[in-house]
Order: structure tokens, then sequence, then C-alpha cells
């Protein structure tokens, strides 16, 4: 798990003066155990290492020299980001002199020797850069269900790329006004959701790879794309039984802990959480170490009893942080920070404080994101299946709703959330009544394509590495998802029961885990919180700029005045936004509390 950046020059271009080095500055977090730069050809990659596996000599960028009758002193180079966990296999099949143990170094040989299709072979996460000094070929390359980001500029003087937007942004030079209507859309759904061929974000011109996408580049120019998509594959279902599962789980837990520094795992005391942890004690001959969390409030559920329950009838050692409001007003400013690509969910309030925790004793946690996306866990699939009165997914939020927004921004913005409910229309009546997994699956697809890699992705990543801690998804692999995706409608969703197959495995395995129990939901109390202090943040927000051009300031106070949940929510969402506007585009400090933050300056 690192950071990565670098560029791939045309003929006549030049990197922006410094690149490398504020790069390589800037991405210190996410690989604080070392950092290397190497230029070759018309290529430089810098690297930021977060030592994970072959701790003393797996130090990148890899550089393996080229024999050609062209290019004397060609080489070949490699920067990556993630975790291939098939590695082993994949070195026993090609013939090539490595020179670390690292896990990552495959993708080299595999790349030379088999061009861009390599990457379909690879199980893991990961961002990848390639670069062939002999042709001036190179790739970008981003696992294919998006767990670690990969972003771009294309310009008149080449491909420049890099592990973060906000990195990329201050080494290039190309910091542009905030997309406005993107903005308007992390207010609304929590995260900039947009269609695949709008290849603008908030950022600007800066571009972000599409999970699966390998970009193909040639003398600094883009000149194709291709894409790793396992859940088209067509392969023989494997059987719904809580037996398959149980290898198939077993399998993907195995190769997700594979590790040379301690690991520890989350856990809510929630379905997905709860049956990494039962498979992870199977597993381990040690305690597992288990982080959970709970907030000083009355108002919202606490599972930490379960959880401290099922850590207990595992064997587990539990560790337990509390989350309350003087923490919220003194470290929202770091999640904002944390979070560049802006993922206005309010759990990075609490992801960021348990990788903090976690950092202390451990390098790798597995957490249970992928488990509602593959296994269909969220009440709005049964919503949306009902053959009568069925809401779309894609239908406006509490931005819309409130009518807060400006006028022609909320033109906008329907006209974005318009087309992509065509592009992610629902399923039709005859779907839900005579193909019922296929309607179920089509519903999955949008949330695979979008939540999962928008939002509960970029909150794992960025919060994580913000303390230099891996995640690890055993529930998004490239086996354990298509097997939960191609499931039969009747074994993801039974009656008001979601998640029906993982639910019987996890009662079969860890009863005490009392799976078809009515889930009591994850909620944090930021609505109350901020309302506390509605009087104080409300004309400080007014002031903003990127809030004052998206909203009246007249309506501000009265929201975040109002606890209400869907008040709350965007409350949040309003204050995450002028943080994030505060931090990253006019350099506010970050640690420091929010009223200081959003003062003016």
């Amino acid at each position: 798990m690192c950071g990565i950046g670098g560029y791939f020059l045309t003929p006549t271009g030049q990197a922006p003066a410094g690149f490398l080095e504020e790069m390589r500055h800037s991405l210190h977090h996410r690989g604080p155990d070392g950092s290397a730069i190497h230029k070759t050809g018309r290529a430089g990659f810098v690297h930021t290492r977060l030592s994970i596996i072959d701790i003393e000599g797996g130090a990148q960028p890899f550089i393996h020299p080229l024999s050609s009758q062209k290019t004397s002193g060609a080489e070949a180079m490699l920067v990556a980001n993630g975790e291939i966990y098939n590695y082993e296999a994949l070195r026993s099949e090609t013939t090539f002199e490595y020179a670390t143990r690292s896990d990552c170094e495959v993708a080299l040989p595999l790349w030379l020797q088999g061009g861009t299709d390599f990457a379909c072979s690879l199980r893991g996460m990961y961002a990848l850069a390639l670069y062939n000094g002999v042709d001036e070929t190179g790739c970008l390359v981003r696992d294919a269900f998006g767990i670690k980001p990969l972003y771009y500029v294309a310009t008149e003087q080449g491909v420049f790329f890099g592990s973060e937007p906000a990195a990329l942004a201050r080494a290039c030079a190309a910091r542009t006004a905030p997309n406005l209507v993107s903005a308007a859309m992390v207010l609304d759904r929590q995260y900039d959701a947009h269609l695949a061929t709008e290849q603008t974000g908030i950022w600007g011109q800066i571009k972000k790879l599409l999970p699966g996408e390998t970009l193909d580049i040639e003398q600094g120019r883009v000149i194709a794309r291709c894409y790793d998509r396992p859940l088209d594959t067509s392969l023989r279902q494997r059987p719904a039984t809580v037996e398959t599962l149980d290898q198939l789980l077993e399998d993907s837990v195995y190769h997700h802990q594979r590790s040379d520094v301690p690991f520890g795992m989350f856990l809510s005391g929630g379905v997905d959480s709860s049956a990494l942890l039962a498979m992870m004690a199977r597993l381990n001959d040690t305690a597992v170490t288990a982080y959970s969390l709970r907030f000083d409030s009355h108002t919202v559920a606490d599972e930490t009893e379960k959880a401290h329950l099922i850590a207990r009838k595992t064997g587990a050692e539990f560790i337990e942080i509390t989350y309350d409001r003087d923490m919220f007003w003194q470290q929202a400013g770091l999640a904002a920070l944390a979070c560049d690509e802006p993922a206005a969910d309010y759990a990075i309030l609490p992801t960021l404080c348990l990788a903090e925790r976690a950092s202390r004793d451990v390098k790798v946690v597995l957490s249970g994101e992928g488990g509602d996306e593959f296994f269909a866990g969220y009440g709005r699939y049964r919503a949306s299946r009902r053959l009568v009165g069925a809401k779309p997914l894609m239908r406006p939020g509490p931005a819309l709703k409130a009518g807060i927004l400006r006028q022609d921004i909320a033109t906008s913005l329907r006209e974005r959330q318009h087309a992509l409910s065509i592009a992610y229309a629902a399923p039709s009546f005859a779907d839900k009544l005579l193909r019922p997994s296929s309607a179920l699956r089509q519903l999955q697809r949008q949330d695979s394509e979008t939540w999962l890699p928008d939002n509960l992705l970029v909150k794992l990543d960025r919060c994580l590495m913000r303390c230099g801690v891996e995640g690890r998804t055993p529930f998004i692999d490239k086996i354990t998802s298509p097997y939960g995706y191609h499931l039969p409608a009747s074994a993801k969703i039974r009656g008001r029961q979601s998640k029906y197959l993982l639910k019987q495995w996890l009662e079969t395995y860890l009863p005490e885990a009392e799976p078809f129990q009515r889930k009591q939901g994850f909620s944090v109390p930021v609505g109350d919180w901020i309302a506390e202090k509605a009087d104080i943040i409300a004309p400080l927000l007014a002031r903003q700029p990127l809030i004052e051009s998206l909203v009246s300031a007249a309506d501000l106070h009265q929201v975040l005045a109002s606890a209400g949940h869907n008040t709350a929510m965007l409350s949040w969402r309003l204050l995450f936004m002028g943080l994030w506007h505060q931090i990253h585009y006019c350099g506010v400090p970050a640690d420091q509390p929010i009223d200081a933050i959003l003062a003016p300056y």
C-alpha cells in the first residue's frame, strides 16, 4: 500500500519544475516508510512506501534493464499501490529474474510479455503505472472494483498521474475552480456521481480511471483503453449453498491476510464484519485484534455491546473507542483533508478515528465493505423490486428536496441526475416479474459502479492511508464478488431478509451474531452536534466561497438548526463541503476546530 505519481512525456514535453519532489512530499502520508524517484527515457515515477510484504527488499520503483538494438541502456519501470494476492502463482508462470519478494513486481513481466490484457489475471487491489523505455510506451491500470484510486491529467506536455487529486493539482499547478454541479451532487447524494462519459469531476481537468480501466500510453498520449470486468464473466455459477460460500470466504480471507506485518480488523457487530471475524478466528492461531467504535450519544444506535460479545466468542482482542462531540469539533477538518475526492459520508469520522487508533498496533486492517453490494444487503434493493410503487435509486436527494440550491445549479443537477437515471434505468415490470435475479443484479450493478468505488472505497482508502494503514476488503474480490453478484435472487433476498445466504453462513458458524435479527443501522449523531452550534456555524458557512455559490444564506440556518434525519445529512454535507473547500482550495490548516477553519481569512 503506497502512494504513486509520475509522468509520461510527449517527444517535446516537459514536466513542471519539481513535479516528482512535490508528489513525493504530498503523498508521504500514504507511504511513510520510504520513498524513491526514478527517471528513464521520457518517464519519471515516484513512490512512497508503506512496507507490508518483503519489508527489507520491496522498495520501488521496480526497474528492469531491457536489451534493444534501438536503445542503449533502456529500462522498464513499474510503480504500484496495493496488493496482488495471487502473486506467487503468477510468478511461477513467468521466466523472469525477480529482484524482490514483493507481490507487485510480478506485474512488470506480465505486462512486458503479454500486453495490457495482463490485468485480467491479477487478483487484488492495485493502481499501477508501467513504462517501456525501448518504444516509449506505458500504461496506467486500476483494479477491477476501484478499491485503489488513480487520477491523471492529459496535457500537451504529456500524461501526469497520482494517487490523490489534491497532490496532482499541486504538482501540476492544475487547480481550477471546483465544478459547481459536482459540488452540488455531493450535497444531494453524498458523493460526485457522474457518467463514465463525463470526463470531468469536481477537480476539473483531473480525471479518474474507472474501476478496471487500463490506459495505453504511447509517447505521452493516451491511445487506447480497455477494461477488466469480472462481473460480466459468464462462468458456470457455483451452488448457492452455505458450504460453497464457506470455501470461497475462507479462500478470500486467507489471501487478504497475506502480510509480513501485524493485521487487525474493524468490527461493527453487523453481519459483514462479524462474518470476517469468524473466518479470521478460524484461520489464525493467535487472537485477532478487533477495533470497534461507539458514540457518546443517546440518539443513535450502539452495537458495541454486541460487537464485544462477538469478539469474546471468537477469542478476539477487543479494542473499543468512544467518539464524542469534542472530537467531532476538533477532528472534522482532518476528515475533510483526508477525503480530497469529496465523499461526504459521515462514516468518514469514525473511520478516521478507528484508523488512527489501529495505526498504533497494526499496518493492515480487514473491513467488511462490499458485503451489502454483492450479497444484496440494502433495504433499497427490496424496495426497488416491488412490482408497484418502487422508487428509482437515482432520485433527488435532500438538497434538491429542501430547495436550497441556487436555481441554475439545481437545474443542471437535475439534468445530470436524469442522465444517470437513464444510464441506470430501473428494472422493468417484466424483469421484476419474470427475471427477478436479473432485475436484482441490475440494481446491484449501479451500486458496484458508483456508490461503492466513488463513496465507500474513497472513505476507506483516504481515511486509512491518512494514518498509514492499509485497508483490505475480502468481500470485494474477483472470486467472492462475482459469486455473490450472480447468486439467484432467492439466495440474497427472502421476504424482509437481505443477504440471506451470508446470514445463513453466519448463523451456522457464529450463531451468537444473531444475523436474522432486525438490523439497527449505522448512524452518526452529527446532526445533533451541528444543531447545537448552528448559530455559530451558519453565518460562517454562509460566507464560505463554495457554499455561497451553491445555496442561499437564508436557508442555511434553518437546515443546520434542525436535527431531523434528512436535514442532519444535509447539514453535515454542507459543513463538510465548506471545510473541504477551505482546506483544499483556500489553504487553511485542517488541524484546528471547525469554527477556526471556517473563519474569514
